[in-house]
């Protein structure tokens, strides 16, 4: 008798050493996943400030009375990993596709006029009689495939979009 509870009592204890195993591994797993999720948000959230802060500078080099519009940016940004060159492949989900958009807001500019955000293209935009620099709205959209995503076959994972929007005085 005391042999056959001691045998039950074993195979009871190896089903819970089991079980609580199994529980670590898929905890494990599903936090490896939510760590993977959140840097590539993270990643795709800075690279936004990145290319707004760019897109502010270049437009700002240019004059868009004089017809010198920067009206869009794109870029393809691979795996970004420290000392390693840029070699990603951004549509197999190795990397982040940016683009930027910028309109202008302002009186005089020679931009496209889908460009321009203005119904009649005359705004007041004058202090003190003089005339004021013109504003841009900087629309960027970052892109990433989303890594954790369920593969179906050969069909790649599907495009994920940060957007972030500025607006800011030349």
């Amino acid at each position: 008798m005391r042999k056959a509870f001691s045998m039950m009592m074993a195979v009871f204890v190896m089903i819970m050493m089991m079980s609580i195993t199994i529980l670590v591994f898929n905890l494990s797993a599903k936090i490896t996943t939510a760590t993977l999720t959140q840097y590539q948000k993270e990643q795709a959230i800075l690279l936004a400030k990145s290319y707004t802060e760019y897109a502010i500078m270049a437009a700002g080099a240019n004059n868009p009375r004089e017809g010198n519009c920067l009206e869009s940016i794109t870029g393809d940004v691979g795996n970004i990993i420290l000392g390693v060159a840029n070699n990603g492949d951004v549509d197999g989900g190795q990397g982040y596709r940016v683009n930027v958009n910028i309109g202008y807001i302002g009186n005089g500019l020679t931009c496209n006029d889908e460009h321009i955000l203005s119904d009649d293209g005359v705004i007041v935009t004058q202090e003190n009689g003089n005339e004021l620099s013109p504003n841009i709205i900087v629309d960027v959209y970052v892109r990433y495939r989303a890594v954790n995503a369920h593969q179906n076959g050969k069909t790649l994972p599907p495009w994920v979009t940060y957007h972030r929007r500025t607006i800011q005085k030349l």
